[in-house]
């Protein structure tokens, strides 16, 4: 599934792409990926004449903000991806929303396993810093504060590369909490857009137990972890996202940053750090990777 900076390469790339282009209409070739409040019809002839402003992320979810203060939300899912291809391209059978844009070109929403969400919603509250700044170097900027759709995003953390997600904040928001701090980690309503991948990558970094408890952390671990979880976030950007089957940016192309991994999917290969073997466990049903040297269990550790 698509994480932060799968999300985020996305949203940059069409920032470059479409962002002024106005959409001439859309063809939906399956009504379910469509979601609430609109249905099909209405979503395919309100978005018709609408002109792309810029696009943006919150979470794992694109963001189109469009002219007259809409916002089209696209929810990539397990499969999904958003292409720019130019005009007189071949059919895509998987293509779920194609939408034609004035100059020919079309924006595809494509999703083999139809798993993902499109939305249009009223924009107001909503506060964000688009895409497109930072896209020409590899520093990252964010919004500090979430963005507010109605309640979409309600229930959803703070970004963790914003600029208000300091050290002090992200161990305010540990603190009286008892999870694992693997689970925790995918928890969106603790912080939003870290997922499978980039959760393993950071606990590896920063040398903590996936199974390690939150409130056993003392002060220098609380700061290491917030370091190596924006770390890990903003290589996955730097290297266009992690690319394993499914997930390419807007031009069709995979991301970099798979081979760039330390432990995920490296089950039984040798840690790059200290050479025992990487071991897989379930956490709360989710594949987990870590090293059982430089990740130590934790007294305090609660069993697999």
């Amino acid at each position: 599934m698509p994480e932060l900076p799968e999300v985020e390469t996305v949203a940059r790339d069409l920032q470059r792409r479409v962002a002024g282009a106005t959409i001439t209409g859309a063809a939906i070739h399956w009504d379910r990926t469509i979601r609430h409040p609109q249905p099909p019809e209405r979503f395919a002839a309100e978005i018709a004449g609408a002109t792309i402003q810029r696009v943006g992320r919150r979470a794992k979810t694109v963001l189109l903000h469009l002219t007259d203060g809409r916002v089209m939300t696209v929810a990539l899912r397990m499969t999904g991806a958003l292409i720019v291809v130019d005009a007189g391209a071949s059919a895509d059978p998987y293509a779920r929303v194609v939408f034609a844009l004035e100059d020919g070109r079309e924006l595809r929403y494509r999703d083999v396993r139809k798993f993902g969400r499109i939305g249009l919603w009223p924009g107001g509250g909503l506060r964000s810093i688009g895409a497109g700044r930072g896209t020409r170097s590899k520093r990252v900027a964010e919004g500090a504060r979430p963005y507010r759709i109605g309640e979409l995003f309600s229930g959803h953390g703070p970004e963790p590369l914003a600029r208000g997600f300091t050290a002090t904040r992200f161990a305010e928001r540990l603190r009286g909490r008892s999870g694992r701090l693997k689970s925790l980690l995918l928890d969106q309503s603790f912080v939003a857009g870290v997922g499978n991948i980039y959760a393993d990558e950071a606990l590896w970094r920063a040398r903590l137990h996936p199974l390690r408890s939150a409130d056993s952390l003392d002060e220098r671990d609380v700061r290491r972890l917030h370091r190596t979880v924006r770390q890990v976030l903003r290589d996955g950007i730097a290297h266009r996202g992690t690319s394993f089957s499914d997930f390419v940016g807007a031009d069709g192309e995979p991301g970099a940053n798979a081979q760039r991994l330390a432990v995920y999917r490296r089950t039984e290969q040798p840690c790059y750090r200290c050479g025992r073997p990487i071991r897989r466990i379930l956490v709360g049903q989710r594949g987990t990777h870590f090293c059982p040297r430089c990740q130590p269990e934790w007294v305090g550790s609660a069993p697999a």
